[in-house]
C-alpha cells in the first residue's frame, strides 16, 4: 500500500503544508492511520486513494488545528487556466484574474479552499470530492459553484 500511494498522498499533504519534512511526518501519519482504520474502509465505487486522500487531508486538519495555523495555497505548479474558464471570464481579463486569485483564494474558508483545490488543481471528480470530504455528490457540485460565484463576485468588484 505504501510503496503504491505514497507519492499521491505525499504529493497532497505536500501541497497543503508547503514544507518538505513536515509533509513527509504527516504522510507517514497518515499511513499508519490508514492501517489502522483499513476495516473502515468499504468499497462504495470510489478508488482506494480517495480514501487514503481523505485521511490524508484529516491528518493535515489535526496539525492545523494543533498549530492554529490557517494553510495557504501555492499556485506555481497548478494550472489556474482550469479555475478561469469555469468563472467564464473574458479573454482579456483572464490575465488579471491570475493575477488576483491568490487574494480570492485567501478570502476562502478552508472547506470551500478544499473543494477548488480538489476540482481544479488535483482535477478530482465530484464523486471523489464528496466521498473525500464526505458530503453528497449534489452538494460538492452545489458548494463548488457557489464558490466560484463568490470569486467571480469578489474579482469584479476588485476590478471596478
Amino acid at each position: 500500500m505504501y510503496e503504491k500511494y505514497f507519492e499521491q498522498v505525499f504529493r497532497t499533504v505536500f501541497n497543503r503544508v508547503q514544507d518538505f519534512e513536515l509533509a513527509a511526518e504527516i504522510t507517514s501519519e497518515s499511513f499508519g492511520k490508514a492501517l489502522v482504520n483499513i476495516e473502515k474502509f468499504k468499497y462504495k465505487g470510489y478508488p482506494f486513494s480517495a480514501w487514503l486522500t481523505r485521511v490524508a487531508i484529516n491528518c493535515c486538519y489535526d496539525y492545523f488545528r494543533a498549530q492554529k495555523k490557517s494553510r495557504t495555497v501555492s499556485l506555481e505548479k497548478y494550472a489556474t487556466h482550469d479555475l478561469a474558464f469555469e468563472v467564464e471570464l473574458e479573454e482579456s481579463d483572464k490575465e488579471l484574474w491570475l493575477a488576483l486569485l491568490p487574494e480570492a483564494l485567501g478570502k476562502l474558508k478552508p472547506r470551500e479552499l478544499e473543494l477548488v483545490e480538489l476540482r481544479f488543481f488535483e482535477g478530482k471528480s465530484f464523486a471523489e470530492i464528496a466521498y473525500i470530504l464526505d458530503i453528497t455528490e449534489g452538494n460538492a457540485k452545489t458548494r463548488t459553484y457557489r464558490v466560484l460565484k463568490r470569486m467571480k463576485k469578489h474579482f469584479k468588484r476588485t476590478v471596478r
